[in-house]
């Protein structure tokens, strides 16, 4: 069964929100970071 492009972007906005509270505990972890730009960049070809 396929998602639809609403159930995506939740999909990536929640993941986003969980990305955004690790990197807030641990804001120099470099791997975290790259994790949000690519999610951020996912979310933004989205639209």
């Amino acid at each position: 069964m396929d998602m639809t492009n609403k159930q995506f972007q939740g999909f990536i906005r929640l993941s986003l929100a969980l990305i955004d509270e690790a990197v807030s505990k641990s804001p120099y972890n470099e791997d975290l970071l790259k994790l949000k730009g690519i999610f951020q960049n996912m979310l933004e070809d989205g639209n």
